[in-house]
């Protein structure tokens, strides 16, 4: 059996590591890259998320479609992705087991097409890469694809301070 005197400091440790916690959360600016902004662990991923899909679906709304929805099973495709390709040290769309972005996609969970998969290998920020994908003409068909509804973003930052990105954008069937 368990001591009280044990029980109750315990209970007191986890209030504090709680609180202490709520405290301690990543930074809520702008990633700018690493020069400018050292490692990207130490940013709010979720701010990051979020600035990006407001900043995609600002620029499809201009092009007269519709906004797309954030896709926890497409983030979670494209964060496996990103560490998988910095191990493989080549920002490409094929896994080293050999799947595809489809496959991957499949895999998270994602019950829809995936129109298509962003990638880089960079060490720019969050706007940068997202100017990078618009700029180049494949990618941004993926980013204007009229048939898409969702989007996931991940990346994996490696020792020297590069940055993997990897944007899925789906469409989701109902």
């Amino acid at each position: 059996m368990f001591n009280t005197s044990f029980i109750k400091i315990f209970i007191i440790f986890m209030k504090s590591v709680l609180i202490l916690a709520s405290c301690v959360s990543g930074k809520t600016d702008t990633y700018l890259g690493y020069d400018k902004s050292g490692l990207i662990k130490f940013y709010d991923s979720q701010k990051i998320r979020h600035r990006h899909i407001d900043t995609v679906n600002a620029l499809r709304v201009e092009q007269g479609l519709n906004a797309l929805e954030y896709s926890r099973e497409l983030n979670a495709s494209a964060e496996t992705h990103a560490r998988d390709i910095a191990y493989q040290k080549r920002a490409w769309n094929f896994g080293s087991d050999h799947s595809s972005p489809k496959e991957r996609s499949l895999r998270a969970g994602f019950t829809g097409v995936l129109r298509g998969e962003n990638i880089s290998e960079t060490f720019e920020g969050e706007f940068e890469i997202l100017q990078v994908w618009i700029k180049n003409q494949v990618s941004r068909n993926i980013l204007f694809d009229s048939k898409a509804t969702h989007l996931g973003l991940g990346w994996y930052q490696g020792e020297d301070g590069t940055i993997w990105w990897v944007q899925d954008v789906g469409q989701k069937i109902f």
